[in-house]
């Protein structure tokens, strides 16, 4: 169509409209009175049919209640019939099938549903189900019970008769009911017909009407493409139209620009000769992948959705990336058209490539950051660990005076302080992937504050500093929050302050808010130092920041301090921030949202001697490169009685346990050659049973998550300390403390039994030797169902973990590991079938007490292969 062309006339003669529409509606009335009347007979006729059968059947319950006793007084007056008791059954199981169909009835009726609450119905279903008990036995019981079951019959009797009479009357309201509602539907339905007429004729009447819009849209619709195609003409992107097979139809100007052509040597021409073969760019940057012929794609269809890179070449041979998007339409005469839309993008293509690659350098230096930061810490704990645990070898093992004590106990809180600032920095890698967890505890504020401030004491001398502290009063201070990380954001704020004070003060204030359960905290430490530039405030707590002037590199840090700070304040839901003047000191603020301290919180007390009493004497294999960890943890071990035999490789102490064997293998991790997860996975191979516990320095979560994997879920994290160690030699469960857990507790097994029906409790024990049926047959198939199996003892320790059945839980959990770790699992198979054979007799007494002379058959025997 050219411009300016008329569009043709659209618009449909009206009483064309009319003639169709009218004969349709006459019709359609005519039909709908029709089938009104239809439905109207029958309706009618279905709920006359369905009232004679209801009838009917309440009618027959009481004949055949009769015939039931009609039998029963055949049976009694004849006992030496031996068929009288059999058409007793035969009546009285007729009657009751009579019974539960009606019952259903009644339960499908909205209408007669009611009639179940009556007291005649109910007193017929209580004294059915009575007989049905007296009747249900065999028949050496049933003669001498028959003329118990008379009088039974007779009340049963002396009911059916008003419950008939009271349905009969029902059905006939309930007919009357449905058919006055049937008439109001009918006469609803009437109505609703007349609507929809007169709706079909609003309907025509608007067809009418839209017939003449239906013009003035085609009129607008030519304008519209007109616009259209000049808004094309001042597109900044290229448009080309082309048929089917390729060739070009029409271009706009932005294309001729594009290809550096005309319209008239571009229109005619193929798709092909614009779009050749080109190398695709994905938005990774990734240019491996190849279209090797874009445009036969376009025309299949098989382009992807959306916008895709493509890097080609002009017809001049200029390299050029484009923008490719594909539409498809059809044109005035319905025939297919392809709309390639194509914009220049190969100044956006190198810029994001310049930009990716300057990416991928921050995050390689990022990551080489946090590895470095990582192994050193982790390399400056190993040291560190062995002062920590030497200082309290000493403190446990060594009477000292007050003084001694005193300087002990600062060496001791400087360590450990040391080994939290090694930790931040592990923490500090992680910040950016997951966020710090802390243990919410109750805690004394002004002790904690107390306490840092003497750890920091002797710092703050070496500089003519003093530490004053202004606390609120003892009742306040008591808070439950993340106390961790509080003395953490503090001693970071207090040991700013100490580096950059001399001959000064340094004054810290706390104080409470209290606002219900709620407890608003905020805690100031200012400073007579040499205060901070203003133009540096805005990034003095940024991480690695250390700032030049007042605090540049005269003082040495790492720029940690302050970022920690403010991250974990962040963490605790508080806001942190700084007032300062150059040359006049500094004010370092910080606030923390804490709770009301919670009743049998746990509360900081001071170390106190370990209660070694009655410690079981073990074996301990201790595996340990490090000479100095070694010494140490020996000392310890045999400071609680242990004997020692010492391995300083994974390979030394596979021999060790080749020669001998122990109660407890105490491994480090990292260790070079063969590391501790290694070695414990080849210990279970050799069917080692003993407990191995990881000792390691590696904290981190995925460390953990690693090492656990690896089959050892006891882990010792570093410092080892006399205290920890008596934690784990009291936890060992060995031979001799094995034999103290109980098979079944049988407090559980009561409430079992309490609260479960018997078939319940079959249930329960049925589903167990199915899972024990599963284990075992795992045991004695092949070996390569590691997998299998230690999936099967998992379950199984479930089940068994509901019952108390802790010695069988022990021993499914190690049985377990030596799966997971592909031990050998002839020892666990033993063990696992002796202890299965006591707690099956044990759950058959105690879950079915009525059955337990029956523990001994084969039903209550443990099925084959256990």
């Amino acid at each position: 169509m050219s411009e300016g062309q008329e569009p043709p006339d659209g618009r449909a003669p009206r009483w064309l409209l009319a003639v169709v529409l009218l004969p349709l509606v006459l019709l359609g009335l005519g039909l709908l009175s029709v089938n009104a009347y239809q439905i109207s007979l029958r309706l009618d006729d279905a709920r006359v049919s369905q009232s004679d059968n209801t009838s009917w059947l309440f009618a027959q319950l009481e004949v055949e209640e009769l015939k039931a006793r009609m039998a029963l007084n055949r049976a009694i007056r004849f006992p030496d019939d031996p068929e009288s008791l059999p058409q007793l059954r035969r009546a009285f199981d007729i009657y009751l099938s009579r019974l539960k169909v009606i019952d259903g009835y009644l339960r499908q009726s909205a209408a007669l549903n009611q009639m179940r609450q009556s007291r005649n119905w109910r007193m017929i279903v209580r004294e059915s189900a009575n007989l049905t008990r007296q009747i249900d036995v065999p028949d050496y019981l049933l003669r001498p019970s028959l003329t118990r079951i008379e009088p039974m019959a007779d009340r049963l009797a002396g009911f059916m008769r008003p419950f008939v009479v009271e349905a009969l009357a029902g059905i006939v309201e309930a007919n009357t009911q449905r058919r006055a509602e049937l008439g109001a539907l009918m006469t609803r339905s009437a109505l609703l017909a007349m609507v929809l007429i007169v709706i079909l004729l609003g309907v025509s009447a608007m067809m009418m009407l839209l017939s003449q819009q239906l013009y003035t849209q085609r009129r607008a619709e030519w304008r519209t493409r007109s616009t259209l195609e000049k808004t094309l003409a001042a597109s900044l992107d290229g448009v080309i139209a082309a048929r089917p097979d390729g060739g070009i139809l029409r271009v706009n100007p932005a294309a001729e620009r594009l290809f550096g052509l005309p319209r008239d040597r571009i229109v005619g021409t193929d798709l092909q000769s614009l779009l050749p073969r080109a190398r695709s760019v994905r938005d990774d940057g990734d240019e491996t992948a190849t279209l090797v012929d874009p445009v036969g794609q376009m025309l299949r269809g098989e382009l992807p959705p959306g916008r895709i890179a493509l890097e080609t070449r002009r017809p001049d041979g200029t390299p050029v990336t484009l923008e490719l998007a594909v539409a498809q339409d059809r044109d005035s005469d319905g025939a297919p058209v392809l709309f390639a839309f194509l914009r220049d993008i190969s100044d956006l293509v190198r810029a994001e490539r310049d930009l990716r690659e300057a990416h991928d350098a921050a995050v390689d230096a990022a990551e080489a950051k946090s590895r470095f930061l990582a192994v050193m810490s982790h390399e400056m704990r190993t040291p560190l660990n062995g002062v920590i645990a030497a200082l309290d070898l000493l403190h446990q093992t060594t009477s000292l005076t007050p003084v001694q004590g005193r300087y002990l106990g600062i060496a001791e809180s400087g360590a450990q302080s040391a080994l939290d600032q090694i930790n931040n920095v592990l923490e500090l890698t992680r910040l950016d992937a997951e966020a710090l967890r802390a243990e919410e505890m109750t805690f004394d504020l002004n002790a904690v504050i107390e306490d840092l401030a003497e750890q920091m004491g002797p710092l703050a001398q070496r500089t003519g500093n003093r530490i004053v502290l202004d606390l609120p009063p003892a009742d306040v201070a008591q808070v439950s929050g993340p106390r961790r990380i509080f003395v953490q954001t503090l001693r970071n704020l207090l040991g700013n302050a100490t580096k950059f004070t001399c001959q000064g003060t340094i004054h810290i204030v706390l104080r409470v808010h209290i606002a219900g359960p709620s407890r608003l905290v905020r805690v100031e430490v200012h400073d007579t130092g040499s205060g901070i530039a203003a133009d540096k405030l805005g990034r003095i707590f940024d991480v690695f920041e250390t700032l030049d002037g007042g605090y540049d590199r005269r003082v040495e840090g790492t720029g940690l301090g302050l970022g920690i700070a403010r991250r974990s304040v962040e963490l605790m839901q508080g806001e942190i921030g700084v007032t300062s003047r150059e040359g006049a000191g500094s004010t370092f603020w910080f606030t923390a949202r804490m709770q009301a301290p919670q009743r049998g919180g746990v509360m900081p007390l001071p170390p106190v001697q370990p209660d070694t009493a009655d410690l079981p004497a073990s074996h301990v294999l201790l595996v340990e490169d490090h000479p100095t960890n070694r010494a140490v943890a020996r000392a310890m071990l045999e400071h609680l009685g242990q004997r020692v035999q010492e391995a300083e490789s994974g390979e030394a102490a596979l021999q060790a346990v080749r020669e001998g064997e122990f109660d407890l293998v105490l491994t480090d991790v990292s260790m070079p050659g063969m590391d501790g997860l290694s070695m414990a996975s080849q210990m279970r191979a050799m069917g080692v049973t003993s407990r191995i516990i990881a000792v390691t320095a590696h904290a981190l979560p995925e460390d953990l998550r690693r090492i656990r994997a690896a089959g050892l879920t006891e882990i010792l994290v570093k410092p080892i300390t006399i205290a920890r160690l008596t934690d784990i030699l009291r936890a060992g469960v060995g031979p001799e403390a094995e034999s103290a857990l109980p098979t079944l507790d049988p407090r559980i097994a009561s409430e079992l039994r309490g609260f479960l029906t018997p078939e319940a409790c079959r249930d329960t024990l049925d589903q167990l030797d199915v899972e024990a049926r599963q284990l075992f047959t795992l045991l004695d198939g092949p070996v390569g169902e590691g997998a299998r199996l230690a999936e099967a003892a998992h379950r199984f320790n479930g089940a068994c973990a509901l019952l108390g059945a802790k010695r069988i839980c022990a021993q499914l959990t190690e049985a377990e590991g030596a799966a997971r770790s592909g031990g050998r699992m002839a020892v666990h198979h033993a063990r696992l079938t002796a202890e299965w054979a006591r707690l099956r007799r044990q759950l058959v007494t105690a879950l079915l007490a009525e059955t337990a002379q029956k523990a001994d058959t084969p039903s209550g025997k443990p099925p084959a292969g256990y």
